[in-house]
């Protein structure tokens, strides 16, 4: 039987071995650490909203870089892969939107929207880039004749 450590009781090198056991190293590409990061960000920066927009437009956000980063988990584990990164893309596009919303309505300081617009450009350009080489090898399969010749 496993010996059970209290959480509190472990040292930084327990917590992040453990967190590498939630998420293995082949699970750890760029964008998915970016989008990580950006839901962190989202996450530190709502908590000093007002009440009417943390509930609506910061859980909004949050669950959008959710979804994003779902849709990401999955295109890692799953072939073919550019049906869910054209699913990432709608989310990234959500986000960017919603991203606008705020700063629109001044509910960001500065370097919260700097850091919103360098993630999501980030993002963007990884998984477009992504979509585009998963999109170019399908359809070299599609052409590919059985035989190979």
């Amino acid at each position: 039987m496993p010996v059970r450590i209290p959480i509190s009781k472990l040292t930084p090198e327990q917590k992040a071995k453990l967190n590498v056991e939630l998420l293995p190293e082949r699970d750890n590409v760029q964008v998915y650490k970016d989008g990580f990061d950006l839901l962190l960000l989202v996450y530190r920066s709502t908590i000093g909203l007002k009440r009417d927009y943390r509930y609506t437009l910061g859980e909004e956000m949050k669950l959008t870089v959710q979804h994003l980063l779902a849709s990401i988990y999955e295109a890692k584990k799953t072939t073919p892969r550019a049906a869910l990164l054209s699913d990432a893309l709608h989310w990234v596009y959500e986000a960017k939107v919603l991203y606008r919303v705020m700063d629109e309505l001044k509910l960001l300081r500065d370097w919260q929207c700097s850091a919103y617009i360098h993630y999501l450009a980030t993002i963007s350009k990884q998984l477009t880039a992504w979509h585009k080489y998963e999109r170019r090898k399908e359809n070299e399969k599609k052409t590919t004749p059985a035989d190979g010749t």
